[in-house]
């Protein structure tokens, strides 16, 4: 098992089903089901809304929302409009909440967007917006309990990489991580390998991907944009 393509989004074998139409990591996918069942025992109804995400699909994501093809948030849910925004910002804007693919958290497995079933109606509609997860938030209970373990190192191996606002991903509330295997991969993200890919160069496979649109922007500022936006340990 090539633990580099597993970290790049680019390997699904190892992968196991951990909810309906999800995939994750089986160690990662055994620890939630033992965070659900405590959950559960405390009046929870714990899912993974999101789980694996491989590399093409996160590619997407972003190249939609550069070329305007999808929708960019601010923090309280509005869109932004890019009008004279530089390149630079506006890839700032994008990434504040959408991981470049290639250092998406998603890609390992390990990594799970929560919710609680058990407070809102069968026909509610998730959005993953901190209003939902703070304060009088429908999940704000869930998140309190949630953080409380993770505070104890009692969360059965999960912990929230996005918990503070660092200045380059906005916090997640609604972010799990499973440690004892995403350490794994946060070290094998390469600039070299990153940049090959995102020109569209087949990878270790000598399969091509989808080039991002804003390669060049990039490329010129690797190192800065990785500091600041890729997967946080």
């Amino acid at each position: 098992m090539n633990e580099t393509l597993i970290a790049l989004g680019l390997f699904t074998d190892h992968l196991v089903s951990i909810s309906p139409g999800l995939l994750a990591d089986p160690d990662a996918s055994r620890a939630f089901t033992a965070l659900s069942r405590r959950a559960a025992s405390e009046g929870f109804d714990l899912r993974p809304a999101s789980a694996f995400r491989d590399y093409d699909r996160q590619a997407r994501i972003v190249n939609e929302k550069w070329s305007g093809n999808r929708r960019v948030e601010d923090e309280a849910g509005c869109p932004i409009v890019r009008a004279s925004m530089s390149d630079t910002a506006w890839l700032g804007a994008i990434l504040r909440y959408s991981a470049l693919p290639g250092t998406s958290r998603h890609h390992w497995g390990t990594d799970l967007d929560i919710w609680d079933a058990a407070a809102v109606e069968p026909d509610y509609a998730l959005r993953l917006s901190p209003a939902e997860y703070v304060a009088d938030g429908v999940f704000s209970a869930m998140t309190q309990w949630m953080d409380k373990l993770i505070g104890a190192d009692d969360a059965e191996g999960f912990y929230k990489p996005y918990a503070i606002d660092s200045g380059g991903v906005a916090p997640e509330a609604w972010h799990i991580s499973y440690r004892p295997v995403a350490s794994r991969y946060r070290r094998l993200l390469s600039a070299d390998t990153l940049l090959s890919l995102w020109r569209g160069e087949p990878d270790a496979l000598g399969v091509a991907h989808e080039p991002l649109a804003m390669v060049d922007v990039l490329a010129s500022s690797i190192a800065e944009i990785l500091s600041r936006f890729s997967a946080d340990e």
